[in-house]
């Protein structure tokens, strides 16, 4: 049986607060879960990442922090940009981090399994907005370190 079957909730569990209203669960990773979601107050589409265990280990922990703090700081046209955080409800209790994020509309892995054809347009596209923002974070002293065709976001126009 299936999740719709059952008319199980995938959200259950996740803290959104009244501004944001969770749509699809859109994948999972090592850190955690990522969603489609609604700013209510704008109609803005988001995604949210949902971190959990945070504070299990040190070091997992210190990189959550780091990948927040330079989130923050970062600002260029193809790199991720922080939209929000979520304050967690107990201050002094939780171990879940949600970090609001722009929305994309898919990553180079979804399109490279798909049907699509890429032009060679589109390649050279993706590819120069991909180095930019490669060049970008070099000079901001950021090396990536997990760098794939999954965690590379794109929109229809090919940007990344």
């Amino acid at each position: 049986m299936n999740r719709k079957k059952l008319n199980i909730n995938p959200f259950h569990d996740w803290k959104l607060g009244n501004d944001y209203e969770p749509i699809k669960l859109l994948g999972r990773g090592s850190y955690g879960a990522v969603c489609s979601a609604i700013h209510k107050p704008t109609g803005t589409k988001v995604a949210i990442k949902k971190m959990d265990g945070v504070f299990e280990d040190e070091i997992d922990c210190k990189r959550i922090l780091r990948e927040v703090d330079l989130l923050r700081k970062l600002k260029h046209p193809y790199v991720i940009e922080i939209f929000d955080m979520l304050e967690p409800e107990d201050k002094a209790n939780f171990d879940s981090v949600y970090i609001v994020l722009r929305l994309s509309e898919s990553d180079l892995k979804k399109v490279i399994k798909s049907a699509i054809h890429l032009q060679i347009k589109h390649i050279q596209t993706v590819v120069y907005n991909l180095l930019c923002a490669l060049k970008y974070l070099h000079s901001a002293n950021v090396i990536h370190r997990d760098l794939k065709p999954a965690n590379v976001l794109i929109n229809e126009d090919c940007t990344i």
